[in-house]
């Protein structure tokens, strides 16, 4: 009887993970998904970033160049030094140290 309900539970169980990873985040407010916004942190620095329409990626324009990152589990982006998480403010670290910190959607 068991071994008859594992397959259907992790077939339920795989379709739950793969919704939740396709989902797109929810992005800082006055944020568009497909289109760059620039942000303006604490400390006088700012950056750009693109979050792609499926909130898979993320491109970054900072202070040491572009990079393209990719969607972690926990929400942030990743990849080549950087690191951006959007929530609960934007902060952007590279090579593991803080670049940008408490951002804000830049006005118009």
């Amino acid at each position: 009887m068991t071994a008859r309900l594992l397959l259907p539970t992790l077939a339920v169980s795989a379709l739950l993970v793969l919704s939740a990873c396709g989902t797109a985040p929810a992005l800082p407010s006055g944020m568009k998904a497909g289109q760059f916004t620039r942000l303006a942190c604490e400390g006088g620095r700012g950056f750009a970033v693109r979050v792609a329409e499926d909130g898979a990626s993320a491109r970054v324009r900072a202070l040491h160049g572009a990079v393209e990152l990719a969607r972690q589990g926990d929400g942030s982006y990743l990849g080549e030094d950087y690191k951006l998480a959007l929530s609960p403010s934007a902060t952007l670290w590279h090579k593991g140290k803080v670049e940008a910190e408490k951002c804000t959607v830049q006005a118009g």
